[in-house]
């Protein structure tokens, strides 16, 4: 997950890949450096806590990262905008993505620390134009979550499914 380390008159965010990181660090005149590293001025510290907390809920502390759990997750999709179902995009709880697609293929495929259970991500065709999405009824592990992030996801499954255990990891 994200963790921000102060060096100096430098904070070096390492984060794993999210939509919306990129605009987010623009806003703090952040540099992309490689490796999901990120460069900040020091006075966008507290700025930045609030950027990883909104992004994957966490403070970027490395201890808070290191407590981590095994989350169950099962999915009941509810109505309104539905959060297991994407045009043309990726399936992202909590901050992690939970499937994607592969691009030169178009295979739907579980995230990075991710373990279906019951169901799996599905691709469903329209003309040229594709969905992915997690049926309701399906369940997935999510390996390694620190556990101040649990309220964070628990809170992004309103209306779409239930955090069913959390276990060390």
């Amino acid at each position: 997950m994200a963790i921000l380390s102060v060096d100096g008159a430098y904070i070096t965010l390492e984060a794993p890949f999210h939509p919306e990181l990129s605009t987010q660090a623009r806003r703090y005149r952040g540099r992309f450096v490689g490796k999901g590293k990120w460069r900040f001025e020091a006075k966008w510290e507290s700025d930045l806590r609030a950027m990883c907390h909104m992004l994957f809920g966490v403070d970027g502390r490395p201890e808070t990262v290191a407590d981590q759990v095994d989350l169950t997750v099962t999915v009941e999709e509810g109505g309104g905008s539905p959060l297991f179902r994407r045009f043309h995009d990726d399936i992202y709880l909590g901050g992690r993505q939970v499937a994607g697609v592969l691009k030169d293929r178009l295979i739907a495929r579980p995230g990075k620390g991710i373990r279906f259970v019951r169901g799996e991500p599905l691709l469903e065709y329209k003309g040229l134009q594709w969905w992915l999405w997690i049926p309701t009824g399906s369940e997935f592990i999510i390996r390694g979550v620190p556990r101040m992030a649990v309220p964070f996801v628990e809170s992004d499954l309103e209306g779409h499914g239930r955090l069913l255990t959390a276990q060390v990891a």
